[in-house]
């Protein structure tokens, strides 16, 4: 039985590699291609709802890593996924002054998130346990928003006033953040990344958009309401500066004449700060969608 679960398992891995690899191939379309091809669409032609679903598989593969270890494997969210793409693209008005992909991130998500509640644990997990795990992934989120890096258990533990070791019980509840340099699970795949699979620079991600046209300015903004100190010591903490080089509390201190712990807690403050004035406003529909935005 475990040498037949195993094959099994190396047939996944080479299946999805090989859609990967497939997927990879399709180009993406410019603003007037979409607009003619949703037209087309919308009209029944069903050789241009193919060639739309297949300029956007690549961008759903970019979603669903972002849902992986929760009870589900990456093919089963990307196959989610692609439903939900395809659902997006039968709702889609093409006069709308809308990109495709900006409408249908909602349905990839939605459908995405409707499998994981439905097949994994999440529906197990009791709700005081879920608040808290909201409430810590919410605060990922808008520190990960802000900085470009996701926050130790420990950075989240003196925000949030979780006990640390309550935090690490919990991230398994919490859907993770993946980095563009993640290794992809699969024994098959060693040193293939999501990054590399995703390294096309035309792909176009509706939440990087959203975040460079809503989000860079007020994130500026709110480092730059910080006083000096408070300033220096988030942009050396994550590494917002020249060197683009990150330093830990005792480097910070050294250079700055502080003790450690008062750098750690001036950066907590001024963390807090930064996630008040980023907070998204509630009338944005993709509003709890957003992350991975790097400044």
């Amino acid at each position: 039985m475990i040498k037949s679960n195993k094959r099994e398992s190396v047939f996944a891995d080479k299946a999805l590699q090989n859609y990967l690899n497939e997927i990879s191939k399709f180009g993406t379309l410019t603003r007037e291609e979409e607009h003619e091809l949703a037209i087309r669409a919308q009209q029944g032609d069903e050789a241009a709802v193919s060639k739309l679903i297949q300029s956007n598989l690549k961008f759903v593969v970019k979603i669903a890593t972002r849902y992986q270890n929760r009870g589900l494997s990456l093919s089963e969210l990307i196959s989610e996924g692609n439903i939900g793409l395809i659902k997006a693209i039968e709702k889609f008005e093409a006069d709308k002054d809308i990109k495709l992909i900006s409408y249908a991130i909602w349905w990839i998500k939605q459908r995405i998130m409707q499998a994981v509640a439905e097949k994994s644990s999440l529906i197990r997990v009791p709700m005081g346990k879920m608040s808290s795990a909201s409430k810590l992934k919410t605060t990922s989120d808008r520190i990960y928003s802000a900085t470009g890096a996701t926050p130790s258990s420990q950075e989240l533990s003196s925000i949030t006033n979780i006990a640390e070791k309550s935090i690490n019980q919990l991230k398994g509840q919490i859907v993770e953040t993946t980095s563009y340099d993640d290794i992809l699970q699969g024994s098959d795949y060693q040193d293939f990344t999501t990054r590399d699979f995703l390294e096309d620079k035309s792909i176009i991600d509706p939440q990087q958009i959203y975040y460079n046209e809503k989000m860079h300015d007020r994130i500026t903004k709110a480092i730059d309401s910080l006083n000096a100190r408070e300033a220096d010591i988030i942009r050396e903490y994550f590494g917002l500066n020249e060197s683009h080089e990150s330093k830990n509390f005792a480097q910070i201190a050294e250079g700055m004449g502080l003790s450690r712990e008062r750098v750690r807690q001036i950066q907590k403050e001024a963390l807090k700060k930064i996630m008040h004035e980023i907070k998204p406003e509630e009338d944005v529909f993709v509003d709890e969608f957003l992350d991975n935005y790097q400044y």
